[in-house]
């Protein structure tokens, strides 16, 4: 245990199963990149399982691997003080875990911790093989430099978000973020989760997902919320779930349109 989290079970690899169907159909980076260059990831990689509550990356330890989520959604979370985290952005079939490595790759104890919140499936690449082919990798390249671009947006906006707007919009907020990164109105997470991500009182979290769901908003189940209106949803939230949406489609989403 480090940090008050528990590591939970180790990353399961998955029997090879045609990864280039599962994974670039799913994941919206890799299905951006030409076929040769997806091939080498391929190579280079391994088709993984995510557990929920699997840690991939304690706070100040070196990171090893960087994933591409095929399904699934990890959150990034900054130390606040001993033993508390706060979320800082999340990852689902539309990233990668493994940014630090891109912007300092020679720093030792890159900050964060990354933590699976939806199980799902992966494909992980060790950070060093991964550094080295993106000399080759033009197009990944590039399309990882926007990426990396995007979460920085995605970071400062979260955070004017939570200084600004009531815990109704953020939390709104949240699982719009949350459904669109994981494709499915279908999020398996708990009150008291969701109030550790977003650092607010559990007792916050289950007012607002009551009225929710008295509003016929969402369906409240043990362990589980499912969105039900998400375009009302999405007149209760800040504005600030779609300019984040909004910047993923300026940045990466016309390539996959395209």
């Amino acid at each position: 245990m480090r940090d008050g989290q528990a590591t939970g079970p180790a990353l399961r690899p998955i029997a090879p199963n045609d990864l280039s169907r599962h994974l670039a159909v799913r994941n919206k980076l890799l299905r951006c990149i030409p076929k040769p260059e997806l091939a080498v990831l391929q190579s280079m990689g391994t088709d993984v399982e995510l557990k929920p509550r699997q840690v991939l990356h304690h706070w100040r330890l070196p990171m090893e691997y960087v994933y591409f989520l095929g399904s699934g959604l990890v959150s990034v979370s900054a130390k606040v003080e001993a033993g508390r985290f706060v979320e800082a952005w999340l990852v689902g079939s539309e990233g990668m875990i493994g940014s630090p490595c891109i912007l300092a790759p020679d720093d030792p104890m890159p900050p964060h911790r990354r933590v699976v919140q939806v199980g799902g499936t992966a494909l992980r690449i060790p950070v060093v093989a991964f550094l080295a082919a993106l000399d080759e990798l033009v197009v990944l390249r590039e399309l990882i430099l926007r990426y990396v671009n995007l979460v920085l947006f995605q970071t400062s906006q979260v955070g004017a978000c939570n200084s600004l707007h009531s815990v109704k919009q953020r939390l709104a907020r949240w699982l719009l973020v949350a459904a669109n990164a994981t494709d499915t109105s279908e999020l398996p997470i708990t009150h008291a989760v969701l109030a550790q991500l977003i650092g607010i009182r559990r007792a916050s979290v289950s007012e607002c997902l009551e009225t929710f769901e008295q509003d016929g908003i969402i369906r409240n189940a043990r362990a589980a919320i499912s969105l039900v209106d998400r375009a009302q949803l999405e007149h209760l939230a800040c504005s600030c779930s779609g300019l984040i949406q909004r910047e993923y489609d300026r940045q990466i989403g016309r390539r996959l349109r395209g």
